[in-house]
Formats: structure tokens, sequence, C-alpha cells
């Protein structure tokens, strides 16, 4: 290297600086590949504790009027919240019925068996006077995985699913995950009430935090 020829040492010194730093790079590389490659896939996968939970959102129901009624649900720092199954119910706050809970649905207003509290002739001998119709919004807000991108009907908690429908697939909820959760009445009703939307699932406790 004594009798190399000044530029081509210097050319071999930056060849092994650059092979230096591309072996750095690869290096990394690989580091990220075992991190992905170990990194858990499933929910099932992610490490924890599973403990029983339900969040509940309630939403006030103003007499005569359809205006849109909004709430937030934020997931606590103990552990990541896993959905599986979201429940709608309504309680007519105010008059005949008051205080009785039905499902937030009419979809069997005509077909259940009238309730002991019920006013009879409200608008049928089967009809429910305390259950609510109306369309249903529930997003993960700052999630590009929104659960939904548009209104749907409450129809889907049905009486005959006891006001449970169950998700295809469970919708995992980071620590300060923030659900936001909306009911338009179908109808205006004479009287208030209350919305109340369960979110069912498990937490995910004494884990590793995951990032999908």
């Amino acid at each position: 290297m004594a009798d190399m020829d000044p530029r081509t040492a210097a050319a071999f010194k930056q060849l092994a600086a650059r092979t230096g730093i591309l072996q750095q790079t690869v290096d990394q590389l690989m580091a990220l590949q075992k991190s992905a490659t170990d990194s858990p896939k499933w929910i099932e996968q992610i490490p924890g504790r599973r403990v029983d939970f339900k969040a509940v959102i309630d939403l006030p129901v103003l007499a005569n009027t359809t205006a849109k009624v909004e709430g937030i649900y934020t997931v606590t720092e103990d552990g990541q919240f896993v959905v599986s199954a979201i429940g709608a119910f309504f309680q007519k706050l105010e008059g005949d019925a008051a205080g009785v809970w039905g499902y937030a649905s009419s979809a069997d207003g005509r077909v259940s068996p009238a309730p002991a509290v019920q006013a009879i002739g409200y608008a049928g001998l089967f009809d429910q006077p305390h259950i609510i119709s109306g369309d249903v919004t529930i997003t993960d807000r700052g999630s590009d995985r929104r659960w939904e991108n548009r209104d749907f009907s409450s129809a889907l908690f049905s009486a005959q699913a006891g006001g449970v429908y169950v998700m295809p697939v469970s919708c995992l909820l980071p620590r300060n995950g923030v659900v936001e959760v909306g009911f338009t009445p179908s109808r205006a009703i004479p009287y208030k009430g209350k919305v109340q939307i369960i979110l069912l699932g498990y937490k995910i406790v004494q884990g590793s935090t995951y990032a999908p």
C-alpha cells in the first residue's frame, strides 16, 4: 500500500468507507426484518392477560327532534381494547314506561309480547312504546381504518339477537384510542330517552404495546 499511487490509495479508502456504510445499512435492514418477523401478526398473538371488558357510551335523545346525538369513549392506559361485539339499547326517561329498557331497533315492534308497563293502544297491541329506531355511526378516531364510513340502520341490533351485533372481525383499539359514536332518530319521539351503546370485548393488560 506504501508504493500505491496516492489517487489509488484514496479510492481504496473511499471504497472501504462505503463498504462499511453499506454493511451498516444491511445490518439495520436485517434487524428490522427480524423485528417484523417476531412481531405479532394476529390479535391472539399479542402478549398479555385477557380481561373481560365493556365500554358504555350513553347518548341522550331529546323529545320531538331527529337531531343527531354523539358521544365518545377513550381507551384507558391499562391496556388495549379488543372489541368483538356491539350492543345498542334504549331507555325511555319520561311518561308511561319511564325507566324501562328496550332495544334501539323497531325491527320487532309488532311481533314481541307487549310489556306489562305498555300503554295499550299507543300504536297497536303488540308495539313497544319504549323502542326507538334510527341510524348509527361508529368510528375509530385518528385511524385510517374506519369501522364504518356511513350510517347504518339500528335494526342491525335486533331483539332476536338480544340487541347485540357480533362483529365478523374483532377491532383492536390502542391505549388512548378514541371511539366516536352517533345516533340519529329516524323519527321524532314525544319523550326524552337515552340510547346506550355498549362495546363488548376484552382488555389486553401486562403485555407489550402493539401497533399494526
